[in-house]
């Protein structure tokens, strides 16, 4: 791609980019759908079996979309109830801890009510933690992806 005088010319370096752009989205789609595959199946083995066992089943991934500048690849459940799950909840039986008026009940007023709180689930955290698992296997495709794409355009 050289000039007969051995200098890279200007125009030659914009056929180069205008290569590995035509390139670069189909192949960092493929590479993010991979990951978010392999996300799923980390979340998925890590999410606790309930008794529907609905949860486990649920998680989907989303193809590529383009939030402002930064292309993103989904990985969320159908269920309405995951993030319960991945964070935590208290316990509370025999009904609501909130009033009529939208206040919290005090200890007394729940006695008197018949309702109960009884701690708080263990968070799973399957999300995050499989989130940190992958950072580094992400960079590491993430640099193989650009190494890629510049050696076939030869720069």
């Amino acid at each position: 791609m050289a000039n007969d005088d051995g200098t890279f010319g200007f125009e030659d370096l914009q056929k180069a980019f205008n290569r590995i752009e035509q390139k670069y989205e189909n192949k960092t789609d493929a590479m993010l759908m991979a990951m978010a595959n392999t996300a799923r199946q980390r979340v998925r083995s890590k999410t606790p079996t309930g008794k529907t066992k609905k949860l486990k089943g649920s998680w989907r991934t989303k193809k590529p979309k383009t939030f402002g500048k930064t292309r993103v690849a989904r990985v969320q459940t159908e269920n309405r109830y995951g993030h319960v799950v991945e964070e935590g909840h208290k316990v509370v039986t025999g009904g609501s801890t909130v009033g009529r008026n939208g206040r919290k009940l005090n200890v007394l007023q729940r006695g008197i009510r018949g309702v109960s709180v009884g701690g708080k689930t263990k968070a799973e955290k399957m999300i995050e933690n499989t989130v940190k698992e992958l950072n580094s296997a992400f960079g590491k495709n993430a640099e193989k992806l650009l190494d890629d794409l510049t050696r076939e355009v030869e720069l």
